[in-house]
């Protein structure tokens, strides 16, 4: 039988190293037209690059969610760490649960910032000839990934592992013989024997 609580703590390893990864990948860039040269948004959880190069070289509103993924990743392998010995498993499974919830919630607010951002741009005037496009990477889809897996890990690892139960098999079915001890005269069959037969037979 399968150990849920090595599965949990491989899930939450991999959530941890997915998500810190995902935060050096590019997450999605913005286009902007309309608004005399063409700037185009490059971002990361940690950096905005901006295209062509204008005095605006970071934006804080969006790397800000650098350093809290990168906290919470380490803490949830600091608790899969404790969860290895006994002794101090009762205390890594919460903070790897806690430190997973958080990582889990700065990644969703991390993805309604960029959904605000998207509808704001659709609220501009089209009559002045203004137009975006907003376009994500494969660090955001990492990004939401190991926050979904961490979150997974955690939840197994609150469950109770069920203790194993094994069942003896001989590998040989065992054959019950009724054996039928009687006087009496009629057989199974029905059919009657009469005295001086019956004991002849025996």
């Amino acid at each position: 039988m399968i150990d849920r609580r090595k599965i949990a703590q491989v899930l939450l390893v991999l959530g941890a190293l997915l998500t810190a990864f995902a935060s050096f990948q590019t997450t999605y860039n913005t286009v902007y037209r309309g608004l005399g040269q063409e700037q185009s948004y490059t971002t990361t959880l940690w950096i905005v690059t901006v295209t062509p190069q204008t005095g605006l070289s970071s934006n804080d509103p969006y790397f800000v969610a650098g350093w809290p993924v990168m906290i919470s990743a380490v803490l949830v392998m600091v608790g899969v760490a404790l969860m290895l010995r006994d002794r101090t498993a009762f205390v890594g499974r919460p903070l790897a649960t806690m430190a997973a919830g958080a990582l889990a919630g700065v990644v969703f607010a991390y993805v309604v910032q960029i959904r605000h951002e998207k509808e704001r741009m659709t609220k501009w005037p089209a009559e002045f000839g203004q137009a975006y496009e907003l376009n994500y990477f494969g660090g955001m889809y990492l990004l939401v990934a190991g926050a979904i897996i961490a979150v997974a890990g955690a939840a197994l690892a609150q469950q109770r592992s069920q203790p194993q139960v094994q069942e003896e098999d001989d590998g040989v079915d065992e054959v019950v013989v009724h054996q039928l001890d009687s006087d009496d005269d009629t057989p199974p069959f029905g059919i009657a024997i009469p005295p001086d037969e019956h004991q002849e037979t025996r």
